[in-house]
Protein backbone atom coordinates (compact mmCIF):
# COMPACT_ATOMS: atom_id res chain seq x y z
CA UNK A 1 0.00 0.00 0.00
CA UNK A 2 1.83 3.06 -1.28
CA UNK A 3 -0.17 5.55 0.78
CA UNK A 4 0.85 3.88 4.01
CA UNK A 5 4.50 3.78 3.00
CA UNK A 6 4.50 7.45 1.97
CA UNK A 7 2.83 8.50 5.22
CA UNK A 8 5.39 6.60 7.29
CA UNK A 9 8.22 8.25 5.34
CA UNK A 10 6.68 11.69 5.88
CA UNK A 11 6.31 11.05 9.61
CA UNK A 12 9.91 9.89 9.92
CA UNK A 13 11.28 12.76 7.84
CA UNK A 14 9.42 15.55 9.63
CA UNK A 15 10.00 14.20 13.12
CA UNK A 16 13.68 13.60 12.39
CA UNK A 17 14.08 17.22 11.31
CA UNK A 18 12.42 18.46 14.49
CA UNK A 19 14.46 16.13 16.68
CA UNK A 20 17.66 17.36 14.99
CA UNK A 21 16.66 20.97 15.62
CA UNK A 22 15.82 20.14 19.22
CA UNK A 23 19.21 18.50 19.75
CA UNK A 24 20.93 21.62 18.42
CA UNK A 25 18.95 23.76 20.84
CA UNK A 26 19.78 21.35 23.65
CA UNK A 27 23.49 21.55 22.84
CA UNK A 28 23.27 25.34 22.81
CA UNK A 29 22.17 25.23 26.44
CA UNK A 30 18.38 25.12 26.38
CA UNK A 31 17.63 22.32 28.85
CA UNK A 32 13.84 22.63 28.46
CA UNK A 33 14.14 21.12 25.00
CA UNK A 34 15.06 17.71 26.42
CA UNK A 35 11.44 17.20 27.44
CA UNK A 36 10.29 18.22 23.95
CA UNK A 37 12.65 15.63 22.44
CA UNK A 38 11.06 12.92 24.59
CA UNK A 39 7.59 14.09 23.56
CA UNK A 40 8.58 14.05 19.89
CA UNK A 41 9.91 10.51 20.11
CA UNK A 42 6.70 9.34 21.80
CA UNK A 43 4.60 11.22 19.23
CA UNK A 44 6.52 9.59 16.38
CA UNK A 45 6.08 6.12 17.85
CA UNK A 46 2.35 6.68 18.40
CA UNK A 47 1.80 7.94 14.85
CA UNK A 48 3.72 5.06 13.27
CA UNK A 49 1.68 2.63 15.35
CA UNK A 50 -1.54 4.32 14.24
CA UNK A 51 -0.50 4.08 10.60
CA UNK A 52 -0.05 0.33 10.96
CA UNK A 53 -3.42 -0.11 12.70
CA UNK A 54 -5.88 0.95 10.03
CA UNK A 55 -9.37 -0.41 9.24
CA UNK A 56 -8.98 -3.30 6.83
CA UNK A 57 -12.41 -3.91 5.36
CA UNK A 58 -13.85 -0.46 4.73
CA UNK A 59 -12.05 1.66 2.11
CA UNK A 60 -13.79 4.88 3.18
CA UNK A 61 -12.82 4.33 6.80
CA UNK A 62 -9.24 3.61 5.72
CA UNK A 63 -9.04 6.81 3.68
CA UNK A 64 -10.52 8.81 6.57
CA UNK A 65 -8.05 7.21 8.98
CA UNK A 66 -5.06 8.23 6.83
CA UNK A 67 -6.42 11.74 6.26
CA UNK A 68 -6.91 12.18 10.00
CA UNK A 69 -3.33 11.04 10.62
CA UNK A 70 -1.99 13.49 8.02
CA UNK A 71 -3.91 16.32 9.65
CA UNK A 72 -2.68 15.31 13.10
CA UNK A 73 0.90 15.18 11.80
CA UNK A 74 0.75 18.63 10.22
CA UNK A 75 -0.82 20.35 13.22
CA UNK A 76 1.49 18.67 15.72
CA UNK A 77 4.61 19.47 13.69
CA UNK A 78 3.63 23.15 13.79
CA UNK A 79 3.12 23.01 17.55
CA UNK A 80 6.43 21.27 18.19
CA UNK A 81 8.22 23.75 15.91
CA UNK A 82 6.95 26.58 18.08
CA UNK A 83 8.05 24.77 21.23
CA UNK A 84 11.54 24.33 19.84
CA UNK A 85 11.67 27.86 18.52
CA UNK A 86 11.89 26.98 14.87
CA UNK A 87 9.83 28.99 12.43
CA UNK A 88 8.33 26.88 9.66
Amino acid sequence: MASRRKLKKAIKLQTNLLIDDAFVESINGDEKVDQVIDELIDFRFDLLTDVSNYPLKDKKATAKHFNDLKTKLNTSIGEYSKKIGRVS
